[in-house]
C-alpha cells in the first residue's frame, strides 16, 4: 500500500447506523450488505483521490490531500447509496464525519489529536448525514452548501467544537439533533487533552453497560492506571442509552462514607425535602428515572456501598459506574479490572504530552526505543507516562531513561488543578497503601523482595504475618497493589507493578529487614532451581522450562544476592535451561565467573560451561575440558550426568569436527544411559543428534529415513522425539525427491519444537529448511526463515549455529543475486565460526569463492574452493563434501579446465549416489554432461 497523504490532510470516517439492528435483522444477508456497501464506499472514495487508510467492520477511514475532493467523495457516496436497489428494503444508511488537520503519519496509519476529532465528529451524525468541521469547512470552495449546525460538545469531552452538515442535491437535509452532550442532560466535565487509546477497553465496558441485566459495573486498578478518564469516556460513549442522563460524582474530597448519599443528592441538584432523608429525596428523585451515575473514587468510602444496592433495588433504572482501587463486593456487582496501556498506546500518550510540553518535541527513528523503554519501565500506567512526559523540556528520552531508577522521586510535578494524590506517583501509591491495615501494609512491603511476582507457596515461605497469607494476597490484590495471574501449570502468580514494586522495596528497607528478606530470597530460589532440575531429569521437560521462565526474574536476582556455594548450585541447576532457551551469552557469563570463584570443578558445572562455550562459538580449549568434563561424569558415577556428558561429546566430535562415526558412538552411550536411568530429555537429545548425523553422515537416505522411522515408533507421546523424526526426515526425503512431503514435515517439526519451549532448536530448523529448498532448486525460498533464525541466534548471543546459518545466508542471497549482501554474511560467518567448527569454515569460503569467481577472480576463487574441499575431506559430511566439490568444478569450467572440472564432478556425483540424494546427482550429471559435450565439441 502506498504512503498516506502528509502535511495538511483530510480525514473522513464512515460507519453505518444501526449496524447490529440491521445484522439482527437481515442475518446471512448482511454479509451481502456489507459489501455491497464497502464497494460503493470504494468507487467513490476512489474516483476522489481517496487514500484508504484502515477499514473494519462497517468503518472506513480515508485521507485526501484536499478537503474539496473530501467533500466531493462523501456526496458521491451518499447519492449512491440512496440511488442504490437495496434487496427487501434493507437500507443501508451511513454516516460520514470531515475533519483536518496535521495527522502524523507513522508506518502507513496516522496519530494525533486529528485523528480523534475525526472520529468524534462522525460520532455525532445520524446515517445519511455529513458532517464538517470548522478546520474543513474553511477550505471547501463555493460548489459546496453548507449548513451551520453551532456549537457543540462532542463525546471526546473536549470544549465545544463548531459543525456544519454538507447538503448534498436530492438527498434529505433534516436529521434528528446531533448526539452531542449538550442534548441530554450530563455534567460530565470538558477534558483539558485528548483520549488515548483504549479502544478495546471501552467497546467492552460500554457493552457491558448495555446489558439489560447488568446495572453495577465497577472499573478497578491500581491508582494512575486511568479508571477515572475511563470511566468518562466510557459514559460520554453510553449517554444515548439514559435519555434521563448521564452525571459524574466526585467522591476524591469525600473522606466520611455518610456524606456519600448527599454528595450524589446535591451533584443532581436535589434540595432537602421537608419531613425526608435526603436518602429518601434522593430515591424518590431516581425511582422513575433512566439515569447512569458515575461514581469516582470510591474505594475511600466502601461503608457506603450497602446504600447504593438500596438505591438500585428501589430505582431500576438506575445503573451505576464505579471507580474504585477495591470491589464493592456487592451482589451483582461486575468488577473490570482496568489494564495498563498496552505498548503504543503508551507511546501515543507519550508523544502527545510531551509535544504539549514541548512543541519541538517529535517521534524520530534516534529516540524511539527510548520512548518505548520508557513506558514499558513505567508499566504503562497512564499517570506515570503523564508526569514523565513533560521532562523531555529539560531531558531527552535517553536521559530520562536512565535515571528511571528512582521513578517515585523523578515522576513528580503534576497539574496544579488536578487532586493531591494525582500529582505525583508516589502520592497515589501512598494513597491505597494508607487504605490497608497494619498487617497487610507489612505483607506488601515484605512482597517487594519477589521481582516478578511469585506463588503462595514461596510467599508462605518467605513473609510473615498474622493472619492467612492467601487471605493477605487476595485483599492485596482487592486493593489493587496486587495482581493474580495464572502461570504456565494454573497455579496463581501474584504479582506488582514496578512502579508499586519500587514503593514496596522503600518500605521493606526501612523496616531494617531487606538484607535477611534477601539472603532467604536466594536461600529459596536455589532450593526451587534444584527442585525444577530434578524435574526436568525425569518429568516434562517443556513444563519445567515454562516453570522456570516465569521465576527468570526471582532467579536473576538471586544469583546476583547469593553467596558463592550458593550460586554455583544456581548456576549448575540453571544452564540447561539457559541453553535451551537462548539464555546463551548471560548464562556463559554466569556459570564462568562462578566456576572461577569457587576454585570448584564438579562434573554437572563443567558439562553447562562447555555446553554455552560451544553455543557461544568458542572452542578454544573446549576439546580438553570436555575430556575432563567427561571424566568428572564417570568418577561421579550418576547415570544423568553421564548421558549429558556423552551427548557431549558427540556434540563435538560430530557437529564441530565433522568426525560422524565417532559421534554416533558417543550418541549411543548417551541413550543407553539416558534409557537406563529414565532421563526423556537427555534420551530425546541423543536421538536428536543421531537424527541430525543421517543427513550429515554417509548412512543412504533410505537407512536414514528407516532410522526416523524407527525412532518415531520408539518415541510415543514424548513430543521431542517425533519433532526431531518430523524434522531430519524431512531432508531424507527432499533427497528422494518428494518436496512436498518434506516441507510438511518440516513445518510440523518446528512449530513442536517451539512449542516444547527449545527455542534454540527451533530457531535452528533453518538449517533444514535451506536444505530442502536447496535440493528442490530454489534456495533462495529459505532466505526469509534463514534471516529469521540469524536475528534470533544474534539476540541469544549464540555464536555456534548463527555462524553456519550466516553462511547459508550467504549462499541463499548469492542465489539470487544480492551479491553485495551475499558478501556481508560471507564475513559475518567467517568471523563467527570456531576454528575448528568445519561446517562453517567451508560454507564461508565456499560464498566466498563464488563471488570472487563472479567479479572475475578465478585464481582466489580456485584456492579457496580447494580449501573447503580438503576440509570435507577431513570429514563425514557426505553431502557437503559434494557440494564443495561442485563448486569448485564450476570455477575449474570458468578456467577453461573442463576435464579437470569433470574429474571433481564425478566424485561428487559418486557421493551423492551413495548418499542416495536424488536432486543434487541429477544436477551433478547434468553438469557433467555440459562439460562432456565442450570439451567433445572442442
Amino acid at each position: 500500500m502506498s504512503e498516506p497523504p502528509r502535511g495538511t490532510v483530510t480525514l473522513l470516517f464512515s460507519d453505518i447506523e444501526g449496524s447490529t439492528r440491521l445484522l439482527k435483522r437481515t442475518g446471512d444477508a448482511y454479509a451481502d450488505l456489507l459489501a455491497e456497501h464497502r464497494r460503493l464506499l470504494r468507487e467513490a472514495f476512489a474516483r476522489n483521490r481517496g487514500h484508504e487508510i484502515d477499514s473494519e467492520g462497517d468503518a472506513f477511514f480515508v485521507a485526501f490531500e484536499s478537503a474539496n475532493d473530501a467533500a466531493a467523495a462523501a456526496a458521491d457516496a451518499q447519492l449512491a447509496l440512496a440511488g442504490h436497489d437495496w434487496p427487501d428494503g434493507n437500507e443501508v444508511r451511513v454516516r460520514m464525519g470531515m475533519h483536518t488537520g496535521e495527522p502524523r503519519a507513522v508506518d502507513g496509519r496516522y496519530v494525533g489529536l486529528d485523528v480523534h476529532a475525526a472520529a468524534r465528529v462522525v460520532a455525532a451524525g445520524h446515517g445519511g448525514q455529513v458532517l464538517v468541521s470548522e478546520s474543513t469547512r474553511a477550505l471547501l470552495d463555493e460548489r459546496f452548501q453548507l449548513r451551520d449546525l453551532g456549537e457543540h460538545r462532542l463525546k471526546d469531552l473536549s470544549g465545544t467544537q463548531r459543525l456544519y452538515q454538507l447538503q448534498v442535491e436530492g438527498l434529505p437535509a433534516e436529521f434528528p439533533p446531533l448526539k452531542t452532550l449538550e442534548n441530554r442532560p450530563t455534567n460530565l466535565p470538558v477534558q483539558p487533552n485528548a483520549f488515548i487509546g483504549r479502544k478495546r477497553e471501552l467497546g467492552e465496558a460500554e457493552a457491558l453497560l448495555g446489558r439489560d441485566d447488568l446495572r453495577l459495573l465497577s472499573l478497578t486498578g491500581a491508582g494512575g492506571t486511568g479508571k477515572t478518564r475511563l470511566a468518562l469516556q466510557v459514559a460520554a460513549g453510553v449517554i444515548e442509552q439514559f435519555p434521563d442522563g448521564v452525571f459524574f460524582v466526585s467522591l476524591a474530597p469525600v473522606r466520611d462514607w455518610e456524606l456519600v448519599v448527599p454528595r450524589i443528592a446535591q451533584t443532581l441538584g436535589l434540595r432537602e425535602q421537608q419531613g425526608e432523608t435526603v436518602h429518601e429525596t434522593l430515591t424518590e428523585y431516581l425511582r422513575d428515572r433512566r439515569l447512569l451515575l458515575v461514581l469516582d473514587n470510591f474505594e475511600q468510602v466502601l461503608a457506603a456501598a450497602p446504600a447504593l444496592s438500596g438505591l438500585l433495588a428501589s430505582a431500576p433504572g438506575l445503573t451505576l459506574l464505579v471507580t474504585s482501587r477495591t470491589p464493592l463486593r456487592l451482589r451483582g456487582e461486575r468488577t473490570y479490572a482496568v489494564p495498563p496501556l498496552d505498548e503504543s498506546e503508551s507511546v501515543t500518550l507519550f508523544v502527545e504530552r510531551a509535544h504539549a510540553a514541548a512543541a519541538d518535541f517529535s517521534l524520530t527513528d534516534a529516540n524511539a526505543r527510548d520512548v518505548a523503554e520508557i513506558c514499558e519501565r513505567l508499566d504503562g500506567l497512564p499517570l506515570a507516562i503523564e508526569l514523565a512526559a513533560p521532562r523531555v523540556r529539560a531531558l531527552s528520552p535517553s536521559a530520562l531513561l536512565r535515571r528511571l531508577d528512582d521513578r517515585l522521586k523523578l515522576l513528580t510535578g503534576g497539574a496544579h488543578d488536578v487532586d493531591e494524590r494525582q500529582r505525583t506517583l508516589r502520592a497515589t501509591i501512598e494513597w491505597s497503601y494508607e487504605l490497608l491495615v497494619d498487617a497487610e501494609r507489612a505483607l506488601f512491603a515484605q512482597l517487594g523482595v519477589f521481582v516478578g511476582g511469585c506463588r503462595l507457596d514461596a510467599a508462605e515461605a518467605l513473609c510473615q504475618a498474622d493472619f492467612e497469607i492467601l487471605d493477605g494476597l487476595q485483599s492485596l490484590v482487592e486493593n489493587s497493589l496486587l495482581r493474580q495471574k495464572a502461570d504456565s501449570d494454573g497455579e496463581p502468580r501474584f504479582w506488582m507493578l514496578e512502579t508499586i514494586r519500587e514503593f514496596a522495596c522503600e518500605l521493606l528497607e526501612e523496616s531494617g529487614n531487606a538484607e535477611d528478606a534477601r539472603r532467604r530470597h536466594a536461600s529459596y530460589f536455589a532450593e526451587e532451581a534444584e527442585r525444577l532440575d530434578l524435574d526436568s531429569r525425569t518429568g516434562d521437560h517443556g513444563a519445567v522450562l515454562a516453570r522456570l521462565d516465569e521465576e527468570r526474574d526471582n532467579l536473576r536476582v538471586a544469583l546476583e544476592q547469593a553467596d558463592g556455594g550458593m550460586r554455583l548450585r544456581l548456576a549448575t541447576a540453571l544452564w540447561g535451561f539457559w541453553a535451551a532457551r537462548g539464555y546463551i551469552a548471560a548464562g556463559r557469563i554466569v556459570l564462568d565467573d562462578v566456576l572461577s570463584a569457587s576454585g570448584e570443578r564438579p562434573a554437572r558445572a563443567l558439562i553447562g560451561s562447555c555446553m554455552l562455550r560451544f553455543l557461544s562459538g568458542e572452542s578454544a580449549g573446549l576439546t580438553e575440558d570436555v575430556q575432563e568434563a567427561l571424566r568428572a561424569a564417570e568418577e561421579l558415577g550418576d547415570e544423568y550426568t553421564l548421558a549429558q556428558a556423552w551427548n557431549l561429546v558427540g556434540r563435538m566430535r560430530g557437529s564441530l569436527r565433522g568426525e560422524l562415526g565417532q559421534a554416533e558412538e558417543a550418541w549411543r552411550n548417551a541413550l543407553d544411559y539416558a534409557e537406563r536411568g529414565g532421563f526423556p530429555a537427555e534420551r530425546a537429545e541423543s536421538i536428536g543428534w543421531l537424527l541430525i548425523s543421517t543427513i550429515f553422515g554417509p548412512l543412504p537416505a533410505e537407512q536414514g529415513i528407516a532410522r526416523c522411522k524407527e525412532f518415531l515408533e520408539l518415541a510415543g507421546d514424548d513430543p521431542t522425539i517425533r519433532a526431531w523424526c518430523c524434522v531430519e526426515r524431512s531432508v531424507l526425503e527432499a533427497m528422494r525427491g518428494d518436496f512436498t512431503l518434506a516441507r510438511e514435515l518440516l513445518a510440523d517439526g518446528a512449530r513442536t519444537l517451539e512449542e516444547v519451549g527449545l527455542r534454540v532448536w527451533a530457531a535452528n530448523t533453518a538449517q533444514e529448511a535451506f536444505a530442502v529448498e536447496s535440493l528442490a532448486g530454489t534456495p533462495e525460498a529459505a532466505t526469509g526463515v534463514l534471516l529469521s533464525s540469524y536475528e534470533t541466534f544474534e539476540e541469544m548471543g549464540e555464536k555456534g549455529f548463527s555462524s553456519t546459518v550466516a553462511g547459508l545466508l550467504a549462499r541463499a542471497l548469492y542465489e539470487q543475486g544480492e551479491h553485495g549482501e551475499s558478501a556481508r554474511f560471507s564475513r559475518i560467518c567467517e568471523e563467527a565460526a570456531a576454528p575448528d567448527d568445519v561446517v562453517s569454515q567451508m560454507l564461508w569460503r565456499r560464498s566466498r569463492a563464488l563471488l570472487l569467481a563472479y567479479d572475475g577472480d578465478l585464481e582466489r576463487a580456485e584456492a579457496l574452493a580447494r580449501e573447503a574441499v580438503e576440509l570435507g575431506e577431513r570429514t563425514d559430511f557426505e553431502n557437503d563434501h559434494a557440494d564443495a566439490l561442485v563448486d569448485l568444478a564450476r570455477i575449474l569450467a570458468l578456467r577453461g579446465r573442463r576435464a579437470e572440472a569433470l574429474t571433481e564432478l564425478e566424485e561428487a556425483a559418486g557421493r551423492y549416489e551413495r548418499k542416495g540424494n536424488l536432486p543434487s546427482l541429477e544436477r551433478a550429471q547434468r553438469l557433467a554432461g555440459e562439460l562432456s559435450a565442450q570439451l567433445q565439441a572442442g
